[in-house]
């Protein structure tokens, strides 16, 4: 079971596929907003895995930042920006919290990413 929470519920979706996996993006529209600052956290009883399957963001201005954990005060994942889109995050614990900021200049269509819960498969022998 996944649960996930956004700080900015207005214009930022999180979107539950099932218990285990959902989307996240970053507008409900074809660009997102200016001066954007918002958060969502991630949490399972299992390790999570976030695949990002579109990324554009404004390159050294708008940047996506994941934690692993559940605070800006967990080790930092990755930071990224541009247009190159990021290799798949597994967590490290039961916990990722993401991070998106936009400076009021150029907005271009942001990301949408896809969170999992993994599981682990014993084979026993």
């Amino acid at each position: 079971m996944v649960t996930a929470t956004t700080t900015c519920s207005n214009n930022l979706l999180v979107r539950f596929v099932s218990n285990s996996s959902g989307l996240l993006q970053s507008s409900m529209s074809s660009s997102y907003n200016s001066l954007m600052d918002c958060s969502w956290s991630l949490s399972s009883n299992t390790k999570l895995e976030l695949v990002f399957v579109s990324f554009y963001t404004e390159s050294f201005a708008d940047y996506v930042y994941v934690y692993d954990g559940d605070s800006t005060s967990s080790p930092l994942i990755g930071q990224f920006s541009g247009s190159s889109v990021p290799a798949p995050i597994e967590s490290s614990s039961h916990n990722l919290y993401v991070r998106f900021t936009s400076d009021g200049s150029n907005q271009y269509s942001g990301f949408r990413a896809l969170y999992r819960g993994m599981l682990h498969l014993r084979i026993l022998m």
